[in-house]
């Protein structure tokens, strides 16, 4: 139970960070697209953002199940205590992986440990993206095949092979993973330890779930992206020496030198650090930190820094793997060290996280718990001067407040839409030195005339008939 409890403390937390970043206007614009997109799960998952179909650059199908909550309340907020909730249950599934190799308060201890550990945590607090939701199906499906819960692994697996197509790369992987261990292992009921009591059927569920991730990726990448124009975040992956994803992963053999001086950078060395450090690099002693190779080369191989940047959703592709990792080390510690030396490094690893939490905080919460505008009144009159059912386009944090309920919103537009609401002094340099010479310009060529102003948020009407 106990657990549990801090479990729900932290949901509590969470949340209400949650309930003050909505009242404050503080989500970008992701937390809105995935409202729409989510608010269209039947219909294609269109969105304003990414002007279509979600499925351009992400497959994504697993959203669907969260559709009645945002039908039922037309609110993006109901995503962000879902994600809280997916990051908080971590804790309870890294506990019960580890009761059959531990003591139950040694257990409960790495089950904190989890609700401490910063990029899991960061999860959490971050705007709502759909790979939020894979950390406890990954963690689920180890739980699973190590239980012989083959029912429950069937069911998870489908779910996260739906969650993203990054995700499903880090299932095959998962899957080979079962199936050597189902191969070599000795009789017994341990999988962290190499052992399985079932080895027949972990070895054809590892083996379902590798075909299965990888019948979602040839269905995704050879059927469903080249109808839409291709997949969009391929462009993470181009560099000088190397176009695609493919080129980049063959480039330490084309391009060594060009391939080391683009990847081998400082701050992919701080990002890797910041993933081990708080887990004093218990992962490391385990064959199951392999797993985070995949997802963790899929993060640093990306041309932008926001993707390498900790307190982004990226994490969620190597996190699972190494919380694997960390119970499967202290397993081991246990067993060949004793108890008072495996109990000493959950500690240790507890207070580097708290130290990262104080010092490196990736949540960041003194940038988003604040209002960004000084009269969100005012710009909530003039959103409502918009009819409901017309094109709009205003700022990320303005339009994921009324995203769910205005599936036609966008952001950062100043033509091809039907209304435009933004503010004279918005506080950002690209309000400043794009949008409103922007808007300048269109209002002089009479394509758009203000129709409601409250303070300096104004709202702007297409001209008709020109």
């Amino acid at each position: 139970m106990r657990i549990w409890v801090w479990s729900s403390v932290e949901f509590i937390v969470l949340a209400a960070l949650a309930l003050a970043r909505f009242k404050l206007w503080t989500y970008g614009s992701d937390t809105g697209t995935f409202a729409q997109i989510v608010g269209d799960a039947f219909g294609g998952m269109r969105n304003g953002v990414e002007a279509g179909s979600h499925f351009r650059y992400h497959w994504s199908p697993a959203l669907a199940l969260l559709w009645p909550v945002v039908a039922a309340t037309r609110s993006a907020l109901p995503l962000q205590f879902v994600q809280a909730a997916a990051t908080v249950v971590c804790a309870p599934l890294v506990a019960a992986l580890a009761r059959p190799y531990l003591p139950a308060k040694q257990a409960d201890a790495l089950g904190l440990l989890a609700l401490l550990y910063p990029p899991l945590l960061a999860l959490g607090f971050d705007e709502f993206h759909e790979l939020g939701l894979f950390t406890p199906l990954a963690l689920a499906l180890v739980l699973c095949a190590d239980r012989g819960r083959w029912t429950w692994f069937a069911l998870c697996a489908i779910v996260a092979i739906g969650v993203r197509e990054d995700a499903a790369v880090t299932l095959v992987f998962l899957g080979l993973a079962l199936t050597a261990v189902a191969a070599r292992a000795t009789q017994g009921a341990g999988l962290l330890e190499g052992a399985a009591a079932q080895p027949r059927a972990l070895s054809i569920a590892g083996v379902g779930l590798a075909l299965g991730a990888t019948a979602a990726l040839v269905a995704y990448y050879g059927f469903i992206t080249p109808r839409l124009g291709g997949w969009v975040p391929g462009r993470f992956y181009v560099y000088p020496f190397a176009n695609g994803p493919l080129a980049l992963v063959a480039a330490p053999l084309t391009h060594p030198l060009q391939f080391a001086r683009a990847i081998f950078t400082f701050g992919r060395l701080t990002y890797v650090l910041e993933a081990l450090v708080p887990l004093a690099f218990l992962p490391l002693r385990s064959r199951w930190a392999l797993l985070a190779l995949p997802g963790g080369a899929i993060v640093l191989l990306a041309n932008s820094g926001y993707v390498w940047r900790m307190g982004d959703h990226y994490a969620a592709l190597w996190i699972p793997w190494l919380l694997v990792a960390t119970v499967a080390a202290v397993a081991s510690l246990a067993r060949r060290a004793g108890a008072f030396v495996a109990q000493r490094a959950t500690v240790v690893a507890a207070a580097l996280c708290v130290v990262f939490l104080m010092a490196f905080d990736p949540l960041h919460p003194l940038h988003y718990l604040h209002s960004y505008y000084p009269d969100l009144g005012d710009a909530a009159r003039a959103i409502d001067c918009v009819p409901r059912d017309a094109s709009l386009a205003t700022y990320d944090e303005w339009f994921s407040e009324v995203a769910a309920q205005r599936p036609k919103a966008t952001i950062d537009r100043t033509n091809g839409v039907e209304y435009l609401v933004y503010a004279d002094d918005f506080p950002s340099p690209f309000s400043q030195r794009t949008l409103r010479p922007a808007l300048a310009a269109e209002i002089a060529r009479g394509e758009y005339r203000a129709v409601c102003r409250y303070g300096n948020v104004v709202a702007y009407e297409a001209v008709r008939g020109r």
